[in-house]
C-alpha cells in the first residue's frame, strides 16, 4: 500500500523534530543479517541508522500513531501483530540499499514493513526511490515528505535506489511476539 500524504502532519512534524535533534554520533552504518550472521556490507547496504528512542517524549505523536495503525491492521486484517520497532535511516548522496526482504523467511517476527518519508521538496531527480519487486511488476515510489509504504515484509523485496541528496525515512516492523522460553522476542 503507497499513500501519498499519509502520515498526519503532527506526525510527520514531529518525527522531522526528533531527527533534527538527534546528533550525528548517534547514527552507525547500518548492517545486514542478524545475530553471529549480521555484518556491514558496503556492497548491499550505505545508509546511517539511528533507533528511535521509543520513549522520547517528542515521539509521543509517533507511538501514538503507530500504535493505532497496529491495532487497525489486527482488527481488519486480523493479523495479530504484537509490538512495533523502528528507526531512522539516512541515506546520504550515493547511498543505497540493495534488493533485499525485510524478514527471514519463516522466522515469523516482522510481518508489515512500514516506511514514511520526511523530505520536503523532493523532486523527480533527487534519487532515493523505493522499488517494491511485486508479482506484476516493480513499483517504484519517491520519497517525498509524508508518504507511507506499507508491505508485507516477508513476501515483497524491494531496494532503495541511490540517493542524489541527503535522503530521510523511518523504517518500521509490526511484529509478531515470537518468544519462546529459550528467547525472548523482541531482543532490545
Amino acid at each position: 500500500m503507497v499513500v501519498p500524504e499519509g502520515v498526519p502532519l503532527e506526525v510527520a512534524r514531529a518525527l522531522v523534530r526528533y531527527a533534527g535533534d538527534v546528533d550525528a554520533e548517534a547514527f552507525h552504518a547500518a548492517k545486514i543479517g542478524r545475530g553471529e550472521d549480521e555484518q556491514r556490507n558496503r556492497f548491499v547496504r550505505r545508509d546511517v541508522i539511528h533507533w528511535l528512542r521509543e520513549r522520547d517524549p517528542e515521539l509521543a505523536p509517533w507511538r501514538a500513531w503507530t500504535e493505532a495503525l497496529r491495532l487497525q491492521l489486527n482488527r481488519r486484517l486480523f493479523l495479530g501483530l504484537f509490538s512495533f520497532e523502528s528507526h531512522l535511516a539516512h541515506y546520504r548522496p550515493g547511498d543505497f540499499y540493495r534488493t533485499h526482504l525485510d524478514a527471514f523467511r519463516g522466522e515469523a517476527n516482522r510481518i508489515v514493513s512500514l516506511v514514511c518519508y520526511l523530505n520536503e521538496g523532493w523532486v523527480e531527480g533527487d534519487g532515493g526511490e523505493l522499488v517494491l519487486h511485486t508479482d506484476p511488476g516493480p513499483i517504484t515510489i519517491a520519497p517525498a515528505y509524508r508518504t507511507l509504504v506499507l508491505f508485507l515484509s516477508e513476501e515483497i523485496p524491494h531496494e532503495v535506489k541511490p540517493a542524489v541528496r541527503d535522503r530521510w525515512s523511518v523504517a518500521g516492523w509490526f511484529r509478531l511476539n515470537a518468544s519462546s522460553p529459550e528467547r525472548v522476542d523482541p531482543p532490545r
